[in-house]
């Protein structure tokens, strides 16, 4: 088996970039088509490996869900092409909220966590780099932590990750170890925010007029 290709933040950033979508925005809500969105997921799993070991069980989690929508995608093509689509004929069935197995919709709404998370930490890292900022990798990824993923886990698993993030090496390591030429850095940062930010407030959007974010 060939080994994994190792991460690559221009890559993912292109994965992101290269998103397509079934509807336009109107209202502030849409979702991804499925297949592009799941190629950039997959680029995110391997985002957390670089952030160490104790945030190995988000890698693992995100290549499990993804797993579930490609099982989603190859049952029914014509349905979860669209995530949108898959979604909406889920709610009109009433399966949305069906946990076995798994229900796109609820899938969908653990990767979106995990879609918050990196977004609130390259704003966060944005911010570090201004001028007179003092702010670490610790303290963005405390506080990508605690804006996307903390309040869905266990105190336990919060413990957890409080001590993963006393590990973490300074923000000029991480942007090395993930391929981020400091040259570059400003330019890919601004790229990511353009991505991401609309692409949360969509996802985020469409689920809360569905009342879909309480999803077990």
């Amino acid at each position: 088996m060939a080994a994994a290709a190792p991460f690559d933040f221009d890559r993912m950033v292109t994965a992101f970039e290269a998103l397509t979508w079934a509807s336009a925005s109107r209202d502030g809500g849409r979702l991804p088509d499925t297949a592009p969105f799941l190629a950039a997921m997959s680029e995110v799993a391997l985002l957390f490996d670089q952030l160490g070991t104790g945030f190995g069980f988000v890698r693992k989690d995100i290549t499990s869900k993804v797993a579930v929508l490609h099982a989603h995608l190859r049952a029914a093509p014509a349905t979860y092409a669209s995530l949108q689509v898959g979604v909406e004929a889920e709610v009109a069935a009433g399966t949305a909220a069906v946990t076995s197995p798994p229900s796109a919709a609820r899938t969908l709404l653990r990767l979106m966590w995990a879609t918050k998370f990196l977004a609130v930490l390259m704003a966060e890292l944005g911010d570090a780099y201004r001028p007179g900022s003092t702010k670490t990798l610790r303290d963005a990824t405390a506080k990508a932590y605690g804006a996307a993923l903390k309040e869905h886990h266990s105190w336990v698993v919060a413990k957890g990750v409080s001590a993963a993030l006393l590990l973490l090496p300074s923000k000029e390591v991480f942007l090395g170890k993930v391929g981020v030429d400091l040259a570059r850095r400003d330019e890919l940062l601004r790229r990511v925010d353009a991505v991401f930010e609309p692409l949360v407030v969509d996802c985020y959007g469409f689920y809360e007029r569905r009342k879909l974010l309480g999803l077990p």
